[in-house]
């Protein structure tokens, strides 16, 4: 990938028309003072978000259904120009227990910059090269708050594909990832079951996660291909991790 420098302007409009809505309206322009290294990338582009969050508590509170829409429209990079569901699920809480079936957006670990512990949404790369952003994942997920800890168990019945730039746009690897390649180390490809469980607990100024996951892979291996664009493939792995902070 060759450097650029990036100027970026982001003009963001904020609305809560409701006391349970919230919408937000964003602008962006950006350019890169650097010539790019592919004469089919972009040098300037303009692009606008329309981002919302809406959620309804009823039954006491005991039940709750949010929702988060996310649209991007991208001048330069039709790969950036796309649509997602942030969050669509519904929650039910008795006693010490929390039960969301949909789909939800969950961060796991501190402040690490390689997000390597964050593993139960897929990276949504054509936002941002900092991995920050995350996709909607799938999950039925139960959380159980004693004082001495939070057990939380999540089923994820539907793998996401990473998402990563276009031909023409900027801050991507040399050669073009094609989605269309894609291959899985499964034969059941996006519709293989994943489960994950984490304890965390605070102790002082200690704040700690301990957490193992089983399935697909969130990070694709990238493998050339005789097209000259590069493939991902999709490992099963097992991870077990330990995130910890002391503020």
């Amino acid at each position: 990938m060759r450097a650029a420098l990036l100027l970026l302007l982001n003009i963001c409009v904020s609305v809560a028309a409701a006391a349970e809505w919230r919408w937000t309206l964003a602008a962006e322009a950006r350019y890169f003072v650097a010539a790019a290294a592919d004469p089919r990338q972009h040098g300037s582009n303009l692009s606008a978000v329309l981002e919302a969050e809406f959620f309804h508590d009823f039954d006491q509170s005991r039940q709750r259904i949010a929702l988060a829409p996310f649209l991007r429209l991208d001048e330069g990079d039709s790969e950036r120009s796309h649509a997602d569901l942030r969050e669509l699920y519904w929650r039910y809480s008795f006693a010490s227990v929390d039960i969301y079936a949909g789909i939800r957006t969950v961060f796991w670990g501190v402040t690490e910059a390689l997000h390597l512990v964050d593993i139960i949404n897929q990276t949504d790369l054509v936002e941002n090269p900092d991995t920050e952003d995350k996709l909607g994942q799938p999950m039925i997920q139960v959380s159980w708050v004693q004082p001495w800890g939070t057990w939380e168990l999540f089923v994820l019945p539907y793998f996401r594909e990473r998402l990563f730039p276009g031909e023409a746009g900027r801050l991507r690897t040399p050669l073009v990832v094609d989605d269309e390649l894609a291959r899985f180390e499964s034969s059941q490809r996006q519709r293989h079951r994943d489960f994950a469980v984490r304890y965390s607990h605070s102790l002082g100024p200690v704040e700690f996660g301990v957490a193992h996951f089983t399935g697909t892979g969130r990070e694709p291996l990238l493998i050339p291909t005789n097209q000259l664009r590069l493939a991902p493939f999709y490992e099963q792995i097992d991870q077990t991790s330990l995130d910890l902070a002391a503020v």
